[in-house]
């Protein structure tokens, strides 16, 4: 039932806040604010990936992100997204996402049920054993492999080898 009233009711509903708009405005105006969504939230969307660039690199040099900065620039491109999709409903949604308390009350509320759900944090797990991988069952032995025997080719002969090799099967 619910999927039907998504599929049904929101193209509906969009058609009636079109429609509402236009006898305010006119259709003309209508379409030109319909229209002028997409580029608006592209430049939305634009703007939180370079922030989120620029995170990651500065997360790079100082070891980490700070505390809720990912979430903030997620949900300022899922507005932008919003943004984009021609409505005014979706319209109007996008723009209260990009309202600074409104997000940062919807970021702590789904960060609560991310970690609720069991995915890890740095507070749940240690950087010590969260950084390390897993190997499974069974002996593992980590080391690195150093060739040396008389069927390796000349120029290989006493080299370690850490990695696949990039010149493929000898």
């Amino acid at each position: 039932m619910r999927w039907r009233f998504i599929f049904f009711g929101y193209p509906l509903l969009e058609i009636i806040a079109a429609w509402v708009v236009a006898q305010l405005l006119g259709w003309g105006w209508t379409l030109l604010l319909l229209v002028a969504g997409i580029p608006i939230g592209v430049y939305v969307m634009r703007r939180a990936g370079s922030a989120a660039f620029a995170s990651v690199r500065q997360a790079t040099n100082s070891g980490g992100l700070p505390p809720g900065e990912a979430g903030s620039h997620s949900l300022t491109f899922i507005a932008g997204l919003l943004i984009t999709i021609p409505g005014f409903c979706t319209d109007l949604l996008g723009l209260v996402l990009l309202v600074p308390p409104i997000k940062e009350r919807i970021r702590k509320r789904v960060a609560r049920r991310i970690i609720a759900t069991g995915f890890p944090n740095s507070a749940t797990f240690p950087e010590s054993t969260a950084a390390q991988p897993n190997y499974g069952e069974g002996d593992v032995v980590i080391g690195e492999v150093i060739e040396d025997d008389e069927n390796a080719r000349p120029d290989q002969r006493g080299q370690k080898q850490t990695g696949p090799s990039l010149e493929g099967p000898v």
